[in-house]
């Protein structure tokens, strides 16, 4: 008989969250960029040709990385090509803030980097992981939970780099979201051995060196 709870194990609870967590990051940081065409016209010299260049590349990136992505997570696991997805996503915006950040290296920056990123945080690759730990009675719920979370990340965070910009600068905005996009990551991996911690938790030694080694020649147990 199939249960009736939402979660049927820890596994997809903390899936869920994590999930949540990282596309409220991800669309949230990418639906801005937008609103920093003046400051970047100004202080680095980029055109509305280049801007424009930069986020097609970004969004051209973004689909060619997604299969991509996929096949990693499908092999070593979500967790994994998560969190590669994020180093690259760091990258491009710490490149932008720091440096190089002019000519070439915005396109590079803006849109290969962190489109690469995108290909793996975005909405697609996240909730395929989530599908695979919910059954067909929940998975469109939970997948749908998923969906709104990134709407809140596209609502609220317009409203933050509007103020932040106007009080703070772009340099200093794009620090925090370089700051939040760590913090996601580290979250992402608490959550992970967190649920591996509750797993092996009445584990007998033997048990656990078994777990252990299983773990480190599949895919993870955790996103």
């Amino acid at each position: 008989m199939t249960s009736d709870k939402f979660f049927q194990s820890r596994t997809a609870m903390i899936t869920l969250i994590a999930a949540c967590l990282v596309v409220l990051i991800s669309l949230g940081v990418r639906q801005v960029f937008g609103l920093f065409f003046t400051d970047f016209k100004n202080d680095l010299g980029v055109s509305l040709t280049q801007a424009g260049l930069s986020i097609g590349l970004q969004m051209l990136l973004w689909g060619l990385t997604g299969p991509i992505f996929g096949a990693i997570a499908d092999k070593y696991g979500g967790h994994k090509a998560v969190a590669l997805a994020f180093l690259f996503f760091i990258a491009g915006i710490y490149f932008l803030y720091a440096g190089p950040n002019t000519g070439i290296f915005f396109q590079i920056n803006m849109g290969i980097l962190i489109g690469i990123g995108l290909g793996g945080t975005a909405i697609s690759i996240p909730m395929s992981i989530v599908g695979k730990h919910f059954p067909l009675s929940n998975r469109t719920i939970a997948m749908s939970i998923v969906t709104a979370v990134g709407s809140f990340g596209y609502f609220i965070s317009p409203l933050f780099t509007v103020y932040s910009l106007e009080n703070n600068g772009w340099v200093y905005t794009l620090f925090i979201f370089l700051i939040v996009l760590v913090i996601g990551v580290l979250f992402h991996g608490l959550l992970g051995l967190l649920l591996w911690s509750k797993a092996l938790k009445n584990l007998t030694l033997k048990d656990y060196m078994k777990h252990l080694k299983k773990l480190l020649n599949q895919k993870a147990i955790c996103f």
